[in-house]
C-alpha cells in the first residue's frame, strides 16, 4: 500500500515539474495574455470602423501589402506588385499560400474581395475605382486590373484591413463575416466574447513562419491602471495603451519593459455642427480660445505625443503641421465669442467619450475650465458601442476621439473625418461638409505629382483650420508594456500589433 501511495507522489511530482506556473506543459510553445483597452462592434472587415476590430483582424487575415515597422509599403499575400502605367495594376500571388482550413488562396478569392469592398458604401471610394469589367485572370496566381482613374494612394490601399483577403467558398457558404473569420493569417480566431475577452489559435497551415506561441489571449480592461495591475500581477504578458501617468512605475519595475513610438494618430475634440450652438462657428471659436490644451497635454497626457496644430500628422508627406503654433487661451476672445453664440452664465453643454481613461480625464479638465465662464459640461462616458450609437444619433456636442487612418496617405487622413460622403460616419461625428473641401480631397487623390498634391493638402489643412471642426490635443505615441520575458514585438505606430514573431523567454 505505501508502495503504491509512493508511485502516486512520484507521478504527481513529475506532473507538476513538467508544467510551467502559467499551466504550460514543459516544452509546448505558451499563450500570450493581452490587456487590450476596448472592444469593437463587428469583425466584418467591409464595416470595420476602429483600431479595436482591426487589433483582432491583423491576427487572422493576412492582406496583398502591409506597413512594416518602418513604415514602408512591402509584399504580404503578394510577391509582387507591378503598375505599368497610372492606372494599371499586376499582382502576383505567392505561391503555396493555404487557408486555415488548408484550402488554397486563389486569384479568384483576390477579386472576390476586391469587389465586395468595392461594393460598400464604406469603402468604395477606396475601391470603387476598380473597372469590375477589367478584373483578368492571368494564369493561377496572377491577377490584373484597371482604376478609372489615376489614384496615387491605391498602392497603399491594398494594405488596408478593409481588403484582408476572404476565402470566396467560405463566405458564399454562408459563413457570417462577423464572428466567423477564416483567413491565411498565422492565427486561428477561436472564440469572440464582445467586451470580454478574444482567443487565438496557431493557424498549422500558416505560409510564414510559424509562431513561437501556440495562441493568444486578449483581455478587454477599459481601465488603464487595471491594465497595468494586470501586468506586475503577471496576469498578462502584455499591456495597450498605456496611460503616460503610469510609464515612470514601469520604468522603475525591473520585471517590465516599456515599447514607445510617435504614431500617425490625431487625437481630437469633435464639435456637432448639425446643430446649435456648434453650427455656430462662434461657438467653435470660442470653446478653441477657451481651452487650455497646452495643460491638459501636460497633465492627461504628461507631454506623451506633441501638441496638434493640423488634420495631417506630421509623419504624413504634405503636412503642414510642423509650420503652424499651438492654441493659446485667450479669456476675453473667447468670452466675446460664447457671447455672440449665445452661450453665457448658466449655459450647459455635452460631451460624449468612451471609456477611455484620458479621454475621460480630459472631458473632467474641459469641465472645469468652463466654469470659469458659467457654462456647465455634462460627461457622458459610454462603453464604445453605445458611444458610437449615441455618436450616429447626434446626441452630442462634443466628442472626444482620435484617428488613426489604416492607409498611410494624407488623402485618407482627410477622406473619412472631413469629406461630405462621410457625414455621421467615424469619425465625422462632426457632420461636419464643405463642397470646397470636398474638391480638394478628390483633386489630391487623383493628382500623381509630389509637387502639387503638397499645394493642395496645404489647401486643405488651412480650409479646415479656418472651418475649426475639431479642437486639436496632441499626436499620440504608441505605449505597449510588456514582461522582461517577452522578445520580438517591433511595435507599429498605432494600437494594432501584430504579435506573430514574439517569443516568451523562460523566466
Amino acid at each position: 500500500m505505501k508502495k503504491k501511495a509512493l508511485l502516486f507522489l512520484v507521478l504527481v511530482l513529475a506532473f507538476l515539474t513538467a508544467c510551467s506556473n502559467d499551466g504550460t506543459k514543459s516544452g509546448e510553445d505558451p499563450v500570450l495574455k493581452v490587456a487590450v483597452s476596448e472592444d469593437t462592434t463587428t469583425l466584418d472587415t467591409a464595416t470595420i470602423n476602429d483600431d479595436y476590430a482591426e487589433n483582432i483582424i491583423i491576427q487572422v487575415y493576412d492582406t496583398l501589402v502591409k506597413r512594416n515597422a518602418n513604415g514602408e509599403i512591402v509584399n504580404s499575400l503578394a510577391e509582387s506588385v507591378e503598375n505599368p502605367d497610372p492606372t494599371t495594376f499586376v499582382i502576383k500571388l505567392r505561391e503555396g499560400v493555404k487557408f486555415s482550413n488548408g484550402d488554397p488562396l486563389t486569384v479568384e478569392d483576390v477579386i472576390f474581395t476586391l469587389k465586395r469592398a468595392a461594393g460598400t458604401e464604406k469603402f468604395k471610394s477606396f475601391y470603387g475605382k476598380i473597372i469590375p469589367e477589367s478584373y483578368e485572370k492571368v494564369d493561377d496566381l496572377t491577377l490584373k486590373f484597371k482604376l478609372s482613374e489615376p489614384d496615387a494612394a491605391f498602392l497603399n490601399s491594398l494594405s488596408h484591413p478593409a481588403v484582408s483577403i476572404l476565402s470566396q467558398k467560405f463566405i458564399e457558404g454562408g459563413a457570417d463575416p462577423n464572428t466567423e473569420l477564416m483567413g491565411t493569417g498565422p492565427f486561428v480566431l477561436d472564440e469572440w466574447v464582445q467586451n470580454d475577452h478574444a482567443t487565438f489559435s496557431r493557424n498549422e497551415n500558416y505560409w510564414g513562419d510559424n509562431p513561437k506561441i501556440s495562441g493568444i489571449e486578449m483581455k478587454v480592461i477599459p481601465e488603464a491602471s487595471q491594465r497595468v495591475i494586470e501586468l506586475e500581477s503577471g496576469g498578462v504578458d502584455l499591456a495597450y495603451k498605456v496611460d503616460p501617468n503610469d510609464v515612470a512605475q514601469i520604468e522603475e519595475n525591473e520585471e517590465l519593459q516599456l515599447f514607445k513610438k510617435l504614431d500617425n494618430s490625431v487625437h481630437f475634440i469633435g464639435f456637432n455642427m448639425s446643430k446649435e450652438p456648434f453650427s455656430n462657428k462662434a461657438a467653435r471659436e470660442a470653446m478653441i480660445n477657451a481651452i487650455d490644451i497646452n495643460s491638459i497635454f501636460e497633465t492627461v497626457y504628461m507631454n506623451s505625443g506633441k501638441l496638434a496644430t493640423s488634420a495631417i500628422n506630421p509623419n504624413f508627406k504634405f503636412s503642414i503641421a510642423d509650420s503652424i503654433e499651438p492654441n493659446k487661451v485667450d479669456s476675453e476672445k473667447a468670452k466675446n465669442l460664447f457671447a455672440e453664440a449665445g452661450l453665457g452664465e448658466g449655459s450647459k453643454l455635452s460631451i460624449y467619450t468612451s471609456d477611455n481613461t484620458q479621454r475621460v480625464n480630459v472631458a473632467t479638465m474641459m469641465q472645469d475650465q468652463l466654469s470659469e465662464y458659467g457654462i456647465g459640461l455634462d460627461v457622458e462616458r459610454l462603453e464604445w458601442g453605445a458611444f458610437i450609437d449615441a455618436l450616429q444619433a447626434s446626441e452630442h456636442d462634443m466628442f472626444i476621439m482620435s484617428w488613426n487612418p489604416s492607409i498611410v496617405d494624407p488623402h485618407y487622413e482627410l477622406l473619412q473625418p472631413f469629406h461630405s460622403s462621410n457625414k455621421g460616419h467615424g469619425p465625422n461625428y462632426m457632420y461636419y461638409s464643405t463642397e470646397e473641401l470636398d474638391a480638394l480631397i478628390q483633386k489630391g487623390i487623383s493628382t500623381t505629382d509630389d509637387a502639387q498634391r503638397a499645394e493642395i493638402y496645404k489647401q486643405a489643412q488651412e480650409l479646415i483650420n479656418r472651418d475649426m471642426p475639431w479642437l486639436y490635443i496632441c499626436y499620440g505615441e504608441t505605449i505597449v508594456a510588456g514582461n522582461k520575458n517577452i522578445d520580438g514585438l517591433d511595435i507599429l505606430p498605432k494600437y494594432p500589433q501584430e504579435l506573430k514573431d514574439i517569443t516568451i523567454k523562460e523566466k
